[in-house]
Formats: C-alpha cells, structure tokens, sequence
C-alpha cells in the first residue's frame, strides 16, 4: 500500500509536468559577465530513491530530482550563484509544488538553508514555521527562501527556520541547472568569507524530494554531499577544501 501511494504521488507529478511541457521553459538569462562556478560537490546519477525503492529511480530523473553535481559562483561583485546540476529536467522547466530542492549550507560559521520550488504556493504563500504567514503572499515564479536560525521542533523530527529573504531561481532546461542566485549581503557573506558544506536532516547538503507543506525522511529522494567549500572572492574564484 506504502508504495502504491508513493507512485500515485509520482505519476500525479509527472502527468502536472506534461501539461505544462507547452509552455515555454525558463532559461538562464542573458546580463553581465561573470567569473566561472567552481564545482563543490558531484553524485551518482542513478541513485534516485535508493533510501526507500531503488526500482523508483526512473521517476527521479522524470521529476528533476537526480541530482549530479553542485557549483557556486560569484554573480559580479555582489551576489553569488549557487548552481544544482540534475540528470535532466522536465520539458516544462520543472514540476509545479511537487519537487523540492533544500541546500544547506554555513557561511562564516552561520548556518544558511536555500528552500526552493518550481512553483511554491503549497508553502511560500503562507508559512507559519518561518514567521512568514499572516498575512498570505504572492512568492512568484521558481521561489527560494532563504532561511536561517533554524531549531528542531523538541520531540518532532521538524525543523523551523527564520525567512531571511526570497529569491527567484532560474530552472535551465538545456543545460539541466537550477541556479540560485543571492545577494551576499542576505547571507552575510562579504570578499572572504568562506563558505562551507553543512548537512541537512535527510543526510546530505543538498536534497531533491517530492514534498507539500513538508518533505517525509521516509519519502524517496536524492542527496548529495558537497564536499568542498568556496571563498568569496568579489567576483574572483578560489577553490579551498
């Protein structure tokens, strides 16, 4: 019964993201030049579902959740690129709602968590865990909340974090890449500051997951451990591990 209600919830994605194959695909736009991402961390790219059914792997690669690689970058001289490589992505550009991509992450010894949908009404209109809701909000298109100050929910498995800011991703269909881009000053980061992997509750830095309000441990995901860490370098790359 367990894995009829997981591929239910699966087919119910897939069949959101044909309907939308029409439109037209998100893709990274064109603006000034920027320094190279250095690649942070790399994963096996069939390893979708292995925590709960490695038969399901197919549908990860479907729903834009196997994940290969993550980069970051500096995006001019203040902002940074935080770049989620997958196997591919849907014709569509992504799966409204359903697809759900958490990167962890510490700044200057500060914990920092990139939250993002192709789509994120589900939470991102109203989210009472972060101090978000009331009143409602519109999150727009490709929304990422960046969260910080986060805590467990004592005697849950939960994790409540503090909305530090939103931003708009870009869901690259070609190249098969969300890139999150930040503003430094969002996330305190200035020319120096190191940033470091961190690990989430699902056991990598970075995990792709079908998710509503909240994402289960018990659902089948991917993850990936990023491995290196980058200094900002105002619009200059260093690679440090």
């Amino acid at each position: 019964m367990k894995r009829k209600s997981i591929l239910a919830l699966l087919m119910s994605a897939l069949l959101v993201g044909s309907l939308l194959a029409a439109a037209a695909p998100a893709s990274a736009g064109k603006g000034k030049k920027k320094s190279g991402p250095q690649v942070v961390g790399e994963d096996a790219d069939a390893d979708w579902g292995s925590n709960a059914d490695p038969t399901l792997a197919p549908f990860g690669d479907a729903l834009g959740q196997e994940l290969v690689s993550a980069a970051i970058g500096m995006n001019g001289k203040d902002k940074i690129d935080f770049i989620i490589g997958v196997k591919s992505l849907p014709p569509s550009g992504g799966v409204p709602e359903i697809t759900r991509y958490i990167w962890d992450l510490n700044v200057d010894g500060d914990f920092v968590e990139l939250d993002g949908k192709f789509t994120n009404y589900s939470r991102g209109a109203c989210d009472p865990t972060s101090g978000q809701c009331p009143p409602p909000r519109d999150p727009g298109t490709q929304p990422f909340m960046i969260r910080g100050n986060c805590s467990a929910v004592e005697g849950t498995n939960v994790t409540t974090c503090e909305e530090l800011g939103i931003v708009q991703g870009v869901f690259d269909v070609e190249k098969a890449t969300i890139t999150i881009t930040v503003p430094m000053e969002l996330i305190g980061a200035k020319p120096g500051s190191k940033i470091n992997p961190d690990v989430n509750i699902f056991g990598g830095s970075i995990a792709a997951a079908p998710s509503t309000f909240l994402t289960s441990g018990n659902a089948p995901m991917d993850t990936l451990a990023v491995t290196d860490s980058f200094v900002v370098m105002s619009g200059k790359k260093k690679r440090k591990k």
